[in-house]
């Protein structure tokens, strides 16, 4: 790892405003084992990410963890996403890219496109434009499910549990 980049678990212990000798006496770990995982010269397991997420309250950290440490298309699969965005910028970023998608009709196209089974040559670049922009509404939606919401005591980084 880059030695001027912060990893997750760095940041996400930073972010909960705990020491490194604070997180090993929560987690369990030791101090080295938490300085080399935040170094890099140690992978953590994802039970460690586990433990690590719950001491931080970081629920987003192994995700950005694994990303972070993936390459190429395993890299892709996880959303690039920042935590602890505010809760109303959240909101309207995820809503603004749904509502984008829907009035493009790019619904619609992946329906016309997908109904025989297959992508064509033809298909190709209007489905990878639509999937960068399903991509963008996963990244928004991560957001929105890791914002930062004011005024609920804590940290506020947390899930929303909506009512319907």
């Amino acid at each position: 790892m880059d030695k001027n980049q912060t990893n997750a678990i760095k940041r996400a212990r930073k972010s909960a405003g705990i020491t490194q000798e604070k997180a090993a006496e929560m987690s369990g770990y030791s101090v080295d084992a938490i300085q080399a995982w935040e170094a890099g010269t140690r992978r953590a397991s994802v039970e460690v990410l586990d433990t690590l997420a719950v001491c931080y309250e970081a629920p987003w950290l192994a995700g950005m963890y694994l990303r972070e440490l993936s390459q190429g298309s395993v890299a892709a699969t996880f959303p690039e996403f920042q935590p602890g965005v505010p809760l109303p910028q959240a909101v309207v970023t995820l809503l603004d890219k749904m509502g984008r998608f829907a009035e493009g009709r790019s619904d619609r196209r992946l329906i016309a496109m997908s109904a025989d089974g297959c992508i064509d040559d033809q298909e190709r670049a209007e489905f990878d434009q639509i999937m960068e922009e399903l991509h963008a509404i996963c990244e928004a939606a991560m957001e929105l499910k890791f914002s930062r919401q004011g005024g609920r005591g804590g940290r506020g980084l947390e899930t929303i549990h909506l009512q319907t």
